[in-house]
Parts: C-alpha cells; sequence; structure tokens
C-alpha cells in the first residue's frame, strides 16, 4: 500500500497529511500565529509554589506561567523498558512500583524566586499554562537522550525478542560514551550500531550546548527552541515504507533537504518537490476529508454514522446505525460498530482528540461480538503515537478511554467560538477563511486568467485580507498579472464569500 507525506505551505499556515491508499489516516497545522511550545527548553523563575496539590508555578516568558507538578520532578517517565537489569530477550516486564509522590514533597524540591531548567511537555489549554517537567528529553530521529537519567531502554513497541536484545546490545556500548539515559525509538529498529553510535553523539553534543545556552540564559528566557512541524513530522513519522514526501513550496524543500543532508540521507531521494498547477492537497483528494474533520457527524461506508461531540470535560462518540439495515439487528450492531471502530480511531488521531474519551457503541446481544469490536478497537489505536489507555467494554456497550493531550486539537487551531451564538458553536476563525479566500481565488486564476478578480466576504475577513494577508495578495496578483480586490459585504456570513471576475 502506498504512503505518501504530503506537505503544504502557505504564508500563514503549514499542513502535513499523511496518506496511505488514497485514505487520510494523519493530519498536522502549525500557524506563525499559535506558538507551539512542546519539547522547548526554558530556563524559568519559580514564581509560586502550592503544596496543597504539589505544584510549583513557573515563569518562562510566555505570559501564563507553566505547571510544574511535583511527580514531574521526582522520578523521569517510564514510557519505555528500563533495560538495566533482566533479559532483553524476554517480553518486556512490568516496572517497580514506584512510590506516588506525596503533594508536600513540592517545596524541599524547589524554592520561590529559584532559577530551573524546564521543558514543556504539554500545551497551554484554555485558561491552564504549559505542563513543564524537569527531566529533559532530546529527540533525534532513532534514540532519545535522558540527561538527567541513567537507564538504557526500548520502546515497548518493538516486541520482536532478537531486535530487542541486539538494540540491548548496542545500547550497552553507546552508554559510556555519553554518560546519560538513552531510549531507543521505535524509528530505530534495524538500524545498524553505527547509526545509533553516531546519532547519541550528535544529541550528546546538542546536549551539551543546551547546558552552555542555559548558563548564559537570563531567566526567564528560551535555551532551546523544539524543531517547527515540518522538521518535526519527518523525524518522527518518516520511516521506510513511506514511498514519497511531496513539498509545494521551493524554499521549505530546501531546507527539507538540507535536514535530509544532515540527519536522513535515506529520506533525500524520496523527498520530491511538487511543480503541478493544481493544489497538492486537491491532486490526492484530501481536502473534501480534511473538511470533515471538522464535523461532528462522520458517515460510515455501511450507512451507519458515528457523532463526536466535545463537552468541557470529555468527548462522547455515539455510534449509530443511520441507514444501514440488515436482517437480524444483531448483525446491523455487528457490522457497524465494525467499521466504527477503525473509524473513531482513525478520527481521534487525526482530529488530535485528548484527555477522557466515552464511545457508545450499538448494542450488541452476544458477548463474543463485544469481545471482537474491543480487540478491533484497541488494534486501531495501536499506530497511535499518543498514550492511550483503554477500559473494557461495559454491557451497555459502553467504553472509556483516555488519550494524551499534548497539543491543541486540530479543531481549536482552525475554529473560534461562534459570536453568532454566544459561544455554545463554532465557526472558522479569520485566518482560516482567509486562507480559503485566496485559495480559491488561486484556483479561478489558474483556470482562466482575469485581469481583475473581487472577493466579497466578511468584514473581519476583509480587514485580515487587507492588513495581515496583504503580502499575499500581492503575491498572487504579481504572479498571475492581475488585480485582486477585497470588498467587505457586512450581512455576510464569516464562513461564506463569494468570488466574481
Amino acid at each position: 500500500m502506498q504512503k505518501e507525506i504530503l506537505i503544504n505551505v502557505e504564508s500563514q499556515e503549514k499542513r502535513v497529511a499523511v496518506v496511505e491508499g488514497g485514505v487520510l489516516q494523519d493530519y498536522y497545522i502549525e500557524r506563525p500565529s499559535e506558538v507551539m511550545l512542546v519539547g522547548n527548553i526554558y530556563k524559568g523563575i519559580v514564581n509560586s509554589i502550592v503544596s496543597g496539590i504539589g505544584a510549583a508555578f513557573v515563569d518562562i516568558g510566555q505570559g501564563k506561567n507553566g505547571f510544574l507538578y511535583v511527580a514531574d520532578m521526582m522520578a523521569p517517565s517510564r514510557e519505555f523498558d528500563v533495560l538495566d537489569n533482566g533479559d532483553p530477550a524476554l517480553p518486556p516486564q512490568p516496572q517497580k512500583r514506584i512510590p506516588r509522590p506525596r503533594p508536600s514533597d513540592i517545596s524541599k524540591l524547589v524554592k520561590e524566586k529559584q532559577e530551573v531548567l524546564v521543558q514543556v511537555i504539554k500545551e497551554p489549554i484554555g485558561n491552564k499554562g504549559p505542563r513543564l517537567t524537569t527531566h529533559i528529553g532530546i529527540p533525534g530521529r532513532f534514540l532519545v537522550l535522558m540527561p538527567f537519567d541513567h537507564h538504557i531502554g526500548i520502546s515497548k513497541k518493538v516486541r520482536d525478542r532478537e531486535e530487542r536484545s541486539r538494540l540491548h546490545k548496542i545500547l550497552k556500548k553507546v552508554s559510556p560514551i555519553v554518560k546519560m539515559g538513552i531510549i531507543v525509538r521505535t524509528a530505530g529498529v534495524g538500524k545498524s550500531e553505527r547509526d545509533i553510535i553516531r546519532e547519541a553523539k550528535y544529541l550528546n553534543a546538542l546536549w551539551h550546548k543546551i547546558q552552555r545556552d542555559g548558563l548564559k540564559a537570563k531567566a526567564p528566557e528560551i535555551v532551546h527552541e523544539e524543531h517547527g512541524l515540518t522538521f518535526r513530522i519527518l523525524r518522527d513519522i518518516f520511516s521506510e515504507d513511506v514511498s514519497r514526501v511531496l513539498v509545494d513550496n521551493k524554499d521549505e524543500y530546501k531546507k527539507l533537504r538540507h535536514f535530509a543532508n544532515n540527519i536522513m540521507p535515506l529520506m533525500k531521494r524520496k523527498l520530491m518537490l511538487y511543480r503541478e498547477r493544481t493544489s497538492l492537497f486537491d491532486s490526492r483528494g484530501i481536502e473534501k476529508d480534511i473538511e470533515k474533520l471538522y464535523r461532528k457527524k462522520i458517515q460510515l461506508k455501511c450507512g451507519g454514522y458515528i457523532f463526536i461531540e466535545e463537552t468541557e470535560g470529555l468527548i462522547a462518540i455515539d455510534v449509530n446505525s443511520g441507514s444501514f439495515s440488515r436482517k437480524g439487528m444483531e448483525e446491523t450492531a455487528f457490522k457497524v460498530n465494525s467499521e466504527a471502530a477503525a473509524e473513531i480511531a482513525r478520527h481521534m488521531r487525526m482530529r488530535d482528540i485528548g484527555g477522557i474519551v466515552i464511545v457508545d457503541f450499538i448494542d450488541m446481544k452476544y458477548d463474543r461480538h463485544a469481545r471482537a469490536i474491543f480487540d478491533m478497537l484497541v488494534e486501531s489505536v495501536k499506530r497511535d503515537k499518543a498514550r492511550i489507555k483503554i477500559l473494557k467494554m461495559s454491557e451497555f456497550g459502553i467504553v472509556q478511554m483516555t488519550r494524551q493531550r499534548i497539543r491543541k486539537a486540530v479543531s481549536r487551531v482552525s475554529y473560534q467560538k461562534c459570536p453568532y451564538c454566544s459561544g455554545r458553536g463554532e465557526v472558522k476563525s479569520v485566518t482560516t477563511m482567509a486562507i480559503e479566500v485566496l485559495r480559491v481565488v488561486r484556483k479561478e486564476l489558474d483556470m482562466s486568467r482575469h485581469k481583475e478578480v473581487r472577493a466579497f466576504v466578511h468584514p473581519g475577513v476583509a480587514n485580515y485580507l487587507l492588513n495581515e494577508d496583504r503580502p499575499s495578495i500581492t503575491k498572487l496578483e504579481s504572479e498571475y498579472r492581475t488585480k485582486i480586490i477585497i470588498i467587505a459585504e457586512p450581512d455576510m456570513h464569516i464562513e461564506n464569500f463569494k468570488i466574481n471576475h
């Protein structure tokens, strides 16, 4: 099955889509106006300590204070298998239970006005500031370097015993070189000893640079910034099964080739510049799939549908039979639930849904069917890189799960609270509509060169286009030798617009 990574670069937005067999499997979006903090390392100042909840609030110079919980100071994350003891050829063994830290322990670890080196592990969401940790992790292509830990480990997703044993032997050689904790990522499977040692040395040198920069920095100040979306995605997602990576922007293409030269030589021959007139995402027919990410109702091929509703405290997903019907109710329920299980996992991943998720499947009479649907759901979420915990299906067909929330959900980036209904719903943001208007204008000009194009839009969109996005309009006018006129229509809905020529 052909797997492609598509990178679309606009003046106000970068989008990355992973397509397998013509089906959108992963989707990411980043805008210059939306500062991403996860992975960044800061030299911060402890503003206050709240022993009651076991947390310190740290000023990292980003407006909202970061939240440093006692558990993120006392023990490093155990999202990998500790290999210092035991036989690595055996299946992963459960970790020894680490004593739960008490909230009052926070006052023993940090003091007010103290300077601390911290890393962001979760974006600020709503009124909450970013979540921080003092256990720094420096990710590479195959490894993660843990400067304040001394364990060596392998991702739990690596299940082959022989491969685990081989990687363990390599780590034993690498550990004395860096004298720090090391985790082998899933991308490290099959990599040579030379590749792993070379990356370990690179990460080691990077960490020493971060240390030097940290000593010079005056808190609160950023010390190390994580890669942008396109570099991060290729580092974390690109693998040998990717047939090609298409980029529709020449400058971004050059940057990625340079990145590939230094870090990922294998990717270089698969990295291609997309030059066609038809937009990259339209050429693969995935713009419509992306639009579906913002809908609450998702139609299934069988005629059933799933309904996704976000509440204040959780995400509710309801499975319905819709127009699909077979002779027996049980057969109908099983068929719809089967298709829904895979689609739910895909949408959770693409929408980047986080927190508590409740899935209400159609009731089934037979236990064997319930077990089969649960197994399908578990199998479908395995490709998700976020941490997911799933509880067994209840007798009412309810599955409860939690999915790691790191960044804003896709809908939070592209939508704002609806001003027409006092926040009861959502509409596309001004930035999103401005991008869409220019995208349609470009399509019109591709089909037929006009001397003048008029765009009738909502006043807020017009203001953004004529001010914030004026360079994009000027560039289009120059490229197509045309005049683009933006006209504000006071009565027009923010998601509507009209193009005339």
